[in-house]
Formats: C-alpha cells, sequence, structure tokens
C-alpha cells in the first residue's frame, strides 16, 4: 500500500510538474529532498533564447539571528508539507557598509560610472533581513532533446562589492543559463559584522560566519540539484571582488576534502585571499569595539575578557540588527583594508592563504581548476570622480601612496614610498601633469591591491613542480564600454574599468529592452558581440574546465571569426604564463605587467622584511615624515601600535580529515 501511495504520489508531481496558469504564467514543480519548489518559466530578454525557469528565493540556512547571529550557518529545515513557492527574491542580508546615493557627496568618493551603478543597484537592496540565506536558481529548457536526460553543468556565483555590501539576489542569470546551457544559482549570504565578526580567544579564533554559509548552500546543492536537472559533480563557482577572495579561499578548505568536492571548478575575477584587503587581521579589536558600543563590554577592558566572551556574544546577540548596525558604523575601518572580513580560524580556513595555496600545503587549493580575469583598471572605483576627470596634484598623490604605505607595511615605510614613487614615475616623460599623476596612482592601486596578487594565486596554482590535473587559465578584459566611458570624457583612460566584465558575463548586452530597472544598460553591437564571446568561453569552462572546449566559438558570432582563430593556451612557465586579451581585436600575449608584479613580488617584501629581520632599529626610523599628522593622509590609517596587525599567533593546521566537531557545527555540511 505504502510503494502504491507513492507511485500515486510521483504521478502526481508530474502532472503538476508544468501547470499554465490563468494569469499568464507558467509554473513548473521540482520535488526535492526538501520539498516541493513551484519555480516560474520565463523567457529571457533576449533574442532567440530557450525559456529558463527561474526558482527564486529558496531557502538553504535558518534565520541567523538571535543566538544564531554571529554563529556557523544551520540547514534550513524541509517544507515537505506544502510546495515552496519559488517566484519571489527575497530580502538581502543586512547591509552594513552601503555606498553614498547622494550625487554630490558620492562624487567625492567614486567615478560617474560607479555611481550609476550603485544609483540602479541600491534600490534592490533596500528590502533586508537577518533571514536572507536564500538562493535563485535559473534553469534553462534543453536545446536539444538528445540532451534532455544528461545533467546540465552548474555556475554558482557569489557577489562581490567588497564585504559589507550587496547581494545575488540583483543579479539575474536568466541569459547566461540559456545562451550557455548551464544552471545558473545566485545566492545571498552574510555580510560584514553579521558575516565576518571575528572572536580570538588565546591562541585561537572563529568567525567567518559568512564563508559558512556558502559551504551550507553548496552541500545542499550537492543534494537539489539532480531534481532541478542539475549536475552536483560539475559545480564551478565564481566570484568578483571580495566574492573572489572567498572562493579562492573555499578552494583550499578542508570542507571540500578529496571525495566530497562541492565544487570542481573556480572563476575569480579582481580578487583573490592573497590580495592586502583579503583578511582581517586584527578581528579581536573589531569584537571589541562592536561590543564596546552596544555596552556589551566595559571600556575599561579588564583582563577577564577571555573568561566573560560568552556572556559579551550573548548580549550582542539580544541587541536588534539595527543597533548592531550603527555600532558598526561608529568604527573606522583604515583605507585599503577591511575590518569584517575571513580570518584564520583552523578549521574553514586553515592557515594563512600564502600557505594553504602554496606547493607544500596547497594540494586541496590545486585540484580546482581556474579561470582568472582581470579588469585593466580594478581600482577604478577607489578615486573619486573629480581625481579620475581632472586628475591628481602631488599632494595628493602623497597623501593618497602614504595612507598605502602606513596601512600595509610596517617597516622602512620612507624607504618604501620613495620605491613605489620611482618605479610608477614616467623618467621618459616626467612631467607633473595631474593626468600622468593620477595614471600613476591608479597603476599602483590597480598593481597592489590587485594584478600582482592574483599573478601570485596563478603562479602557485599552475606551479611547475607540482603540475597536476587541473587547468589554469587567465584574461584581461580590456574591452571599452563606451557608453560609460562617455561619462568621463577626456580622462584618458584606456580598457575596461573595475567590475565592468561582470554584466557580459550575466548576457545583459543582449536585453532587447532598456528598463531603468536594470541594473546595466546602453550597450551597442559591438558590446553585444564580447558578451556572447564571454558567455561561450565561461560556459565552456563551467562544462569541461577549458574556456575553449567542449564547443568551439561559433563563427556565427558578430566576433566569432576573430576569436574562432585564437588559440587560447593555459597559464604557465612553459607557455610563458599566457593570457587572452578580450577585445574586439582579440590578442594571447604573455607576462601580464610582469616588471610591475615583479616590483610588488620581490622587491618590496625585501624592502620589508629586511626591517622585520635586520638588527635592532630604533622605532622612528619606520615611521613616515609627520606620520601623526591626520591631514598629510587620504582616508583612514591604522592607529599607531607595532602589534597592530598580528595580536595572536596563527592557529595551528587541523587534521585531516576535518575534526567530528566541526563536522556538527552545520547540519549537512559533510554528505555520508
Amino acid at each position: 500500500m505504502k510503494s502504491y501511495t507513492h507511485r500515486l504520489v510521483r504521478v502526481f508531481f508530474r502532472i503538476l510538474s508544468l501547470v499554465t496558469f490563468a494569469s499568464g504564467y507558467e509554473v513548473r514543480s521540482v520535488n526535492t529532498a526538501w520539498g516541493v519548489v513551484n519555480g516560474e518559466v520565463v523567457h529571457p530578454d533576449g533574442v532567440d533564447l530557450a525559456p529558463v525557469t527561474q526558482f527564486l528565493g529558496v531557502p538553504y540556512g535558518v534565520a541567523p539571528s538571535g543566538q544564531f547571529r554571529f554563529n556557523m550557518a544551520i540547514s534550513a529545515a524541509k517544507w515537505t508539507h506544502l510546495p515552496k513557492e519559488a517566484r519571489k527574491l527575497a530580502p538581502a542580508c543586512i547591509q552594513t557598509q552601503l555606498p553614498e546615493l547622494s550625487e554630490t557627496r558620492a562624487f567625492k568618493q567614486m567615478s560617474a560610472q560607479r555611481f550609476d551603478y550603485v544609483h540602479r543597484l541600491l534600490p534592490k537592496l533596500k528590502q533586508q533581513s537577518e533571514d536572507c540565506l536564500y538562493m535563485n536558481l535559473f534553469v534553462p529548457e534543453r536545446l536539444e532533446s538528445s540532451q534532455r536526460e544528461s545533467p546540465l553543468p552548474v555556475l554558482v556565483v557569489v557577489h562581490g562589492d567588497e564585504y559589507g555590501w550587496n547581494a545575488g539576489s540583483p543579479y539575474n542569470g536568466s541569459i547566461l543559463a540559456s545562451h550557455g546551457q548551464i544552471v545558473v544559482v545566485t545566492l545571498n549570504y552574510r555580510l560584514g559584522v553579521f558575516g565576518f565578526l571575528g572572536r580570538c580567544e588565546f591562541s585561537s579564533c572563529s568567525g567567518n560566519s559568512g564563508i559558512s554559509d556558502l559551504v551550507s548552500a553548496l552541500t545542499m546543492l550537492n543534494v537539489v540539484l539532480p531534481p532541478f536537472g542539475g549536475d552536483p559533480k560539475s559545480v564551478t563557482i565564481l566570484g568578483w571582488g571580495s566574492g573572489a577572495s572567498l572562493v579562492s579561499l573555499l578552494m583550499a578548505s578542508p570542507l571540500t576534502q578529496p571525495g566530497r568536492r562541492l565544487f570542481r571548478r573556480a572563476i575569480l575575477l579582481d580578487g583573490t585571499a592573497l590580495a592586502p584587503w583579503a583578511m582581517a587581521h586584527n578581528p579581536q579589536q573589531y569584537f571589541s569595539q562592536v561590543a564596546e558600543n552596544l555596552g556589551c563590554l566595559s571600556r575599561n577592558r579588564s583582563s577577564t575578557f577571555n573568561d566573560n566572551a560568552d556572556t559579551t556574544l550573548r548580549c550582542m546577540q539580544d541587541h536588534s540588527a539595527e543597533n548592531v548596525t550603527k555600532a558598526v558604523q561608529a568604527i573606522e575601518i583604515p583605507t585599503f583594508l577591511s575590518g569584517f572580513a575571513p580570518i584564520v580560524d583552523g578549521q574553514l580556513i586553515p592557515n594563512s592563504p600564502r600557505i594553504s595555496f602554496s606547493p607544500q600545503y596547497g594540494s586541496l587549493f590545486r585540484e580546482i581548476d581556474l579561470l582568472v580575469g582581470f579588469a585593466s583598471h580594478p581600482a577604478h572605483y577607489l578615486l573619486s570622480n573629480e581625481d579620475l576627470k581632472s586628475g591628481l596634484s602631488k599632494e595628493r598623490r602623497q597623501k593618497i601612496l602614504r595612507t598605502l604605505v602606513r596601512n600595509l607595511y610596517e617597516y622602512h615605510r620612507s624607504e618604501l614610498l620613495a620605491a613605489i614613487i620611482n618605479e610608477y614615475t614616467d623618467w621618459e616623460n616626467p612631467r607633473d601633469h595631474p593626468k600622468s599623476i593620477r595614471n600613476g596612482v591608479l597603476a599602483v592601486l590597480n598593481d597592489v591591491l590587485f594584478t600582482a596578487p592574483l599573478i601570485e594565486t596563478l603562479r602557485m596554482h599552475s606551479a611547475d613542480e607540482v603540475r597536476k590535473e587541473a587547468n589554469t587559465f587567465m584574461f584581461v578584459f580590456g574591452h571599452e564600454t563606451r557608453s560609460w566611458m562617455n561619462e568621463q570624457p577626456n580622462s584618458g583612460l584606456r580598457g575596461s574599468l573595475s567590475g565592468d566584465h561582470i554584466p557580459y558575463i550575466f548576457g545583459y548586452p543582449l536585453a532587447t529592452s532598456d528598463k531603468e530597472e536594470k541594473l546595466f544598460s546602453g550597450f551597442s553591437a559591438e558590446d553585444r558581440g564580447i558578451s556572447q564571446v564571454l558567455m561561450h568561453y565561461v560556459a565552456n569552462f563551467v562544462k569541461s574546465g577549458d574556456p575553449s572546449k567542449p564547443t568551439p566559438m561559433p563563427k556565427s558570432f558578430p566576433m566569432g571569426d576573430a576569436f574562432h582563430a585564437t588559440a587560447w593556451p593555459q597559464f604557465d612557465q612553459p607557455n610563458r604564463e599566457a593570457y587572452l586579451e578580450i577585445t574586439d581585436r582579440p590578442r594571447v600575449k604573455n607576462y601580464y605587467r610582469n616588471a610591475r608584479v615583479g616590483f610588488w613580488t620581490s622587491l618590496v617584501p625585501a624592502l620589508h622584511s629586511s626591517g622585520k629581520e635586520g638588527g635592532e632599529i630604533p622605532e622612528e626610523h619606520h615611521l613616515l615624515p609627520d606620520h601623526f599628522r591626520k591631514d598629510s593622509f587620504f582616508g583612514r590609517v591604522r592607529p599607531f601600535a607595532p602589534f597592530a596587525n598580528h595580536p595572536f599567533p596563527a592557529p595551528p593546521m587541523p587534521p585531516s580529515p576535518p575534526p567530528e566537531s566541526l563536522k556538527k557545527t552545520t547540519t549537512g555540511w559533510f554528505l555520508d
């Protein structure tokens, strides 16, 4: 009788699986281990694209509020009693570091192009809640009937734009899913203090709840993808900016032990955990400041703090999310660094990224196929509209670079500052023109914060002495979106700006309508051709780990001929660190910005370490001239303390496989 009932239920769900309602929308139902999910069939806003079923607002975690706030994610409860209506986007997670929206003030902090993007994005982030652990699945209709029985590869998108704001829900994956014939998943995860409040006691640290959200989502996907038509054994994670840093950390996390891999491939866009801004170096300082601002910790911190740490945390959990957000806004985070960010906790992140990615300890990291993408000017968003439009004076250059050196380094600061200015001065044309100075400062920020760390990541992943099955590819997105560049005429900048590749990967240029509510608009026919090319490469990589396979570049694309004739080799030493430059005239090049990368990866560390490892040097030697004059810096600077960045020793490497206590931290993290 029981088996007969089960058969009736299966027949019922097959009948229910595709229903057209009177209101005109089609609903597709999927029966998962968590329960039935109802999604809506849509026709992507583009030409000649197959329909896509959107499953929006699918919960993957329990609301992390109250006693669950600041703790590891807990898998969502099942909803087997009633179908889950998944046709509406869920709220964004609490935003703690939203950019300025007033145009006058915003232009003092960001470019016109960045302001336009933020202006379109922030309304989509208005609805916020701690109950935000939801994901959205975009499942395409198969183009070829012969392939309908085979599962589709999956791309999971981890949004960026710093650790304190944004969400996955504003980004529509329908065009990419249909065009690439892959399942696209976007998701929200906890941000800022809610996702990255670190706490250190004695020689160990805890935190990284935002990363645990990602692991919880990936674990649930591993179970539920087959009913949606996705392949849990062919999952790729893509992240940009801070999201790329998180993806690189997951590549080396012990939670992705061999045989339990939650993903097989990774795409990093303008971000890596090796970047100076990627990790929080003094988590206890920020924990204490938040606790003090909430009245949960006396400003006269006693030596018994560690004994009362649990009491302090419970007090912080009892406050409203609004109070916690206000407490964070009163904290000054040094410019170019992150306060609430991932920390080395010995569990999710077993050791510093430089060790976890290294040839000696990076076996997990190097078993994942890797594709890395660069914008031409990834640090573009760090300069104001006036700086970009009119250029910089020598005095402003001095303030920006002094701030960079003070916040990133501890030794020989004056020597480092002089070396940086010398390296980025065009001695064949050493004019003090404001735009020449601006170009030099922008190049400094591009290289130290993005380019050099990403090249190091690529080199570690493709190290000759540990060659392995995994692939390593790199591209530079050099295409200019002319309508965006026209917002800053005569700026003199060439190439792509920070985040430019994101709309092209999602396929926004292919959209036939041009609505204000869209995140991106103003694309040309050339932009549409580049978007088709980039989506093709990304979809291929998701399917095979190689952007050129399994499907050759179609010549029917507007720019298909040029790219069809361009072979894309791997990034490694035998290929002279080859990469593909994606423009209307694609070319394979070698050793991207190699001289400048060498400056940051060889000379600067040597200068800095000589101060750390040398004999006794007076502390004053390491200070900059006018070190304590606030008006001689740009933005916020680190407080003066020789131990400010490293108050605690690194936690020990965890045993392998992870301990049972870690497995029990979050429901369903590990699959039996």
